[in-house]
């Protein structure tokens, strides 16, 4: 029977080690150095801002001011925004977006602050939409719409710096939305609000990562989904025009903060977007309009006295 070092032979310690016991101790250590290292660099990962998502306890956060019509950090020190503020990416691949619905007008009865995005494929709504920049999810509702209804997704989201967009009529989320999605209370039938007696946890996640792979209504063959942009720092140019500010005088938070997010997109981008926006669906509808986009021809003012021509 071998004996090795701290080990007793005949009731007396053995003192000193052998060359080859000094070869095993040293693999030994080396062993755990470099699990170590391992299970460090994987918790760093995890807690890293540079990774997919994190959780985050200490991010600027941003509330409305319904007195002053304004929007304020209520936690936080916002960092400076870079000038323009351009996103990092488009949210979809545009070669597989047939038209735009500029942002800033009426659709039906209802005044969208955001725009839309119908798909090239009649058969599909398959697409994979991205996060357009760094930003905390801060909202996600999931609801019942059209007949037969259908289960849809609007989700929110802030940067630091003030900049929030939003996603509506999303059908399939990708995981790490759907693990959050179903914390949230049970869909009903046209209620996008969220209970704030039950909040999920506030996550960061990265430009480019995937947020839906499927969108618009799958049963009606309405593919298409909305997206927009609004700038906590500031109210748009339309806000301050008194007649336009009377009549939109109950959603302020949204509409008197709404972004062309068209010249938003980076720069690659941006002569695909402004022409798929003047693409035209319905000729019996063939006016371009918008409140936000300083190119489209016409504002909802020049219409109707700015109220809504068709409900």
């Amino acid at each position: 029977m071998a004996y090795t070092a701290g080990m007793r032979k005949h009731g007396v310690r053995q003192a000193g080690f052998s060359v080859i016991e000094i070869f095993i101790i040293v693999a030994v250590i080396g062993v755990i150095a470099v699990i170590g290292y391992r299970v460090f660099t994987a918790t760093n990962k995890t807690n890293n801002p540079g990774s997919a998502h994190v959780t985050n306890s200490g991010d600027v956060k941003w509330a409305f001011n319904q007195q002053k019509l304004e929007w304020f950090a209520s936690e936080g020190k916002p960092p400076t925004c870079k000038d323009p503020f351009i996103f990092d990416q488009s949210p979809v691949d545009l070669s597989k977006i047939m038209v735009i619905g500029m942002p800033g007008t009426y659709r039906g009865y209802s005044y969208k602050p955001h725009g839309g995005l119908r798909l090239t494929n009649p058969d599909s709504g398959k697409i994979d939409v991205s996060m357009p920049a760094d930003a905390t999810l801060v909202g996600l509702s999931r609801y019942y719409e059209g007949n037969p209804s259908e289960l849809q997704y609007l989700l929110t989201f802030e940067t630091d710096c003030g900049i929030a967009f939003r996603f509506d009529h999303l059908y399939t989320l990708a995981p790490a939305f759907q693990s959050i999605a179903e914390t949230t209370p049970e869909p009903k039938k046209d209620d996008t609000r969220t209970d704030p007696n039950i909040p999920f946890k506030r996550t960061t996640f990265k430009a480019g990562e995937i947020v839906a792979t499927e969108v618009g209504f799958a049963r009606t063959k309405n593919f298409g989904f909305d997206f927009g942009a609004y700038d906590y720092r500031q109210r748009n140019n339309i806000s301050a025009n008194q007649q336009w500010a009377a009549i939109h005088d109950q959603y302020q938070a949204l509409e008197w903060f709404g972004t062309c997010w068209i010249d938003q997109l980076p720069s690659a981008d941006v002569a695909k977007a402004k022409e798929l926006a003047f693409v035209i669906i319905n000729p019996a509808k063939p006016n371009i309009i918008s409140d936000y986009c300083s190119y489209a021809p016409h504002r909802t003012l020049d219409f109707n006295t700015g109220k809504p021509t068709d409900g």
